[in-house]
């Protein structure tokens, strides 16, 4: 799949738009062939101090994209993703995936990671594994964040208690204008 762009097209609406009019099967591509590097993403960025925050650019009922803020050292828990799709696309910066599965006793257990820098693309559902994403980058990092259907609610691993727990997932903001 080729796509074209002319440069005044270069926009998160034009970026919505593709996403729009392609398969799931090209989310990746579409990713990859789309210059970020021109889009301001300022009215979407929202930081906090204690823990990484999750905007929503755009949500229908096929997808929804989020723009994570990750100050460093800031990290998920281990979580699945409610049997949806997921794609990270790192903007700025790097993000540690770490990926988990079950053993035979159904403890969790940790079986690889990898380092996603700036401008990659990776893929996750929870038929792979759960994953855990973590801002080792020296500053802050951003990331857009593709889920297919969009997803309300989560398993989250809780490291108090040792149990996955039901977690209902909230933005930080919405279209550029903070929840809170």
């Amino acid at each position: 799949m080729k796509i074209k762009m002319e440069d005044s097209n270069r926009t998160i609406e034009h970026f919505v738009n593709l996403l729009s009019k392609v398969s799931r099967q090209d989310y990746i591509k579409t990713f990859e062939n789309f210059d970020f590097k021109s889009i301001d993403f300022e009215c979407y960025e929202s930081w906090c101090h204690d823990q990484y925050t999750r905007n929503c650019i755009y949500k229908n009922q096929e997808f929804e994209l989020l723009l994570i803020c990750w100050d460093r050292h800031q990290e998920t828990s281990v979580h699945n993703h409610d049997g949806e799709d997921c794609w990270v696309h790192v903007l700025k910066g790097e993000i540690e995936e770490i990926f988990y599965n079950f053993d035979e006793k159904g403890h969790l257990r940790k079986i690889k990671s990898h380092i996603a820098s700036e401008a990659s693309t990776s893929f996750i559902n929870d038929k792979i594994a759960l994953h855990k994403l973590k801002n080792n980058f020296d500053g802050k990092t951003m990331s857009l964040h593709l889920y297919a259907k969009p997803i309300e609610k989560c398993r989250s691993y809780c490291e108090d208690s040792g149990h996955f727990e039901e977690r209902v997932l909230e933005y930080d903001s919405q279209n550029g204008v903070n929840e809170n």
